[in-house]
């Protein structure tokens, strides 16, 4: 049989339209699919199931359609049937209003299935404004009024316990510690604060720390007119630094007419010396470097040694190795993450409704490759405390490859807390992943007002200045880069792209020897700038050989779009125990 008589004999079968019409029926059971069982809240592994068994059942249709015919008088086999045109003319009607039907209701449900994604971001965006706050509230910086000026850990850890006190009165919308603390040593008004911050009120005060006694001051202003509805002085010891913050927090809610969770809730009794050196920890922190992570950590673990019985210490000790391992490699992956999920872990045990805790669990769980486990937490944690701009901004970062959805979470934390610049910078690190460079840049310069020594920034500052093509800028940027792995990592791309291929060529050989190893992922991402793509996709497989926990984040770099149509890449996707809701590229 030549081919030409071959294709007419398919015809004859309706092989070729039966074939069309099982490609139309599996797509329009996808999109059921696809619909449904986030609906019903199923196992995302349904799909992939219905997927493969119509993908095994499609050559099976075939060959039933070429030796079957279904006949007025039943199913025949086709070498049975006498050939009759008008019948044969029949079937065709019958067959292209089924494909064509098909492929209706399939583009419908298309439509209706991106509708309701667009609808997840959109109400991610709206939520933001849906909360019914009774009254507001920013508890400012509280003045260090001890002897040598040497207290200002305690007294801003105080502002903060306070603060995080009133953050569970659900009437009540408290405004972060970044934003209330950012007008610390500024010459504002109650009003002007009120209006920036749109609040109702202000919570300031003093605080005066000599040997084991302790004086605190608070007073509750009304940004409207700046009156003072409230003011009263503590003497007490140290030891009850706790009691103190219970009856100021309690007094508050009583002048705001709202209720602290029942009145019952109360701060947890710790060891004043370890509670001094959580401060003190905490405090370092903010510094943002390697050498403050590290100095941190022996506090903290100073703290817990006293008293492990402290669920924030350790919830502090678990962001410690997170940020210490992941930001600024001061742990290898293998030591430090497990450490963190252990503290993260015991933070959750101590108080199982501690949402930041279940935030750092996620977190931690997301770089040690538990992604299913990862997701639960950060909805756990989200449903904890869905109106804290932390929160949402670790969320943001935690949307495996989605990065609009990423954005609208950073838009949401940015509306509700226009002044925790960290969202500034995830703002932007996502924009610039978008190639929306203009947009990366702007965030990135809000963040540089508040954190302008912050290690990684002018890494990131030239990455963009790199994407916009202004190299120029983007060499003067990475210069000024002190953190060692972003310094080395940066000036791959830079000098490369600026022609200086012999530097470049030097620099790629010193990024490899110290940490091609240990970080395949980012090497994959040079060779990626470079065009190497076959070098880049080895680098690619080998981070997920060793679990690389760059790798996630990595995905939906830049550099690598243009290795998107390689196969290559849709099956490492799928190699990876993604949430099946993940917004990596697959072809």
């Amino acid at each position: 049989m030549n081919l030409r008589n071959y294709f007419k004999e398919l015809q004859r079968r309706h092989v070729v339209k039966a074939g069309i019409a099982y490609l139309v029926f599996t797509w329009l059971m996808t999109q059921v699919l696809s619909i449904l069982i986030p609906v019903f809240e199923f196992p995302q592994s349904i799909l992939k199931t219905a997927i493969i068994v119509m993908a095994v059942g499609f050559p099976i249709w075939l060959i039933f359609a070429w030796v079957y015919d279904f006949t007025p008088d039943g199913l025949k086999k086709t070498d049975d049937v006498t050939f009759d045109s008008d019948v044969h003319a029949r079937k065709n009607v019958k067959l292209n209003r089924f494909i064509i039907a098909g492929l209706s209701v399939a583009i419908i449900l298309l439509v209706v299935n991106q509708f309701r994604m667009k609808s997840e971001i959109t109400e991610i965006k709206m939520a933001a404004f849906g909360t019914d706050f009774k009254s507001s509230i920013a508890v400012m910086a509280f003045a260090d009024m001890s002897p040598q000026k040497d207290h200002e850990y305690f007294s801003d850890g105080i502002s903060e316990e306070l603060l995080n006190l009133l953050a569970k009165t659900p009437e009540l919308k408290v405004i972060s510690r970044t934003s209330s603390f950012s007008y610390k040593d500024k010459d504002v008004t109650a009003t002007e604060i009120g209006e920036q911050l749109k609040v109702s009120h202000i919570l300031e005060g003093s605080i005066r720390k000599a040997g084991n006694t302790v004086r605190i001051t608070a007073q509750l202003i009304r940004t409207a007119d700046g009156a003072h509805e409230w003011s009263h002085t503590y003497d007490r010891n140290l030891d009850s630094i706790f009691k103190i913050q219970d009856e100021i927090a309690a007094r508050v809610c009583d002048e705001l007419k709202l209720t602290l969770l029942g009145k019952d809730q109360k701060s947890q009794p710790v060891n004043t010396e370890a509670y001094t050196m959580y401060l003190q920890a905490s405090h370092l922190t903010l510094q943002n470097t390697d050498k403050a992570y590290i100095a941190a950590e022996e506090l903290i673990q100073k703290s817990l040694a006293i008293d492990s019985s402290y669920a924030k210490a350790w919830r502090l000790l678990a962001s410690i190795y997170d940020t210490g391992t992941y930001n600024f490699s001061i742990w290898e992956t293998h030591e430090g993450i497990p450490k963190g999920l252990h503290a993260a872990k015991k933070a959750i045990a101590l108080d199982p409704s501690y949402g930041r805790a279940y935030a750092n669990l996620a977190s931690l769980q997301e770089l040690s490759w538990q992604f299913n486990e990862s997701a639960k937490s950060i909805e756990k944690a989200l449903e904890l405390d869905p109106n804290n701009a932390i929160i949402l901004g670790i969320a943001s970062l935690m949307t495996f490859g989605d990065l609009e959805k990423g954005l609208a979470l950073q838009e949401k934390a940015i509306q509700l807390d226009p002044l925790v610049y960290g969202n500034y910078f995830n703002l932007g690190f996502t924009n610039y992943r978008l190639n929306r460079f203009e947009e990366a840049e702007e965030a990135f310069k809000k963040f540089e007002t508040y954190y302008p020594n912050w290690q990684i920034l002018h890494y990131m500052k030239g990455m963009v200045s790199l994407g916009k093509g202004d190299l120029e800028t983007a060499l003067t940027e990475i210069e000024q880069e002190t953190h060692k792995f972003f310094s080395l990592y940066g000036r791959n791309f830079i000098y490369y792209a600026l022609g200086r291929y012999e530097e470049a060529d030097n620099v790629f050989k010193e990024f490899k020897e110290k940490f091609e190893k240990t970080d395949p992922a980012n090497t994959a991402d040079v060779y990626a700038f470079r065009g190497d793509y076959d070098k880049s996709f080895d680098m690619l497989y080998q981070a997920y050989k060793i679990k690389d926990p760059v790798l996630i984040e990595a995905l939906s770099y830049p550099n690598f779009k243009p290795m998107y149509d390689d196969p290559r890449w849709t099956k490492l996707i799928k190699m990876i125990d993604l949430p099946e809701n993940h917004g990596y590229f697959m072809k």
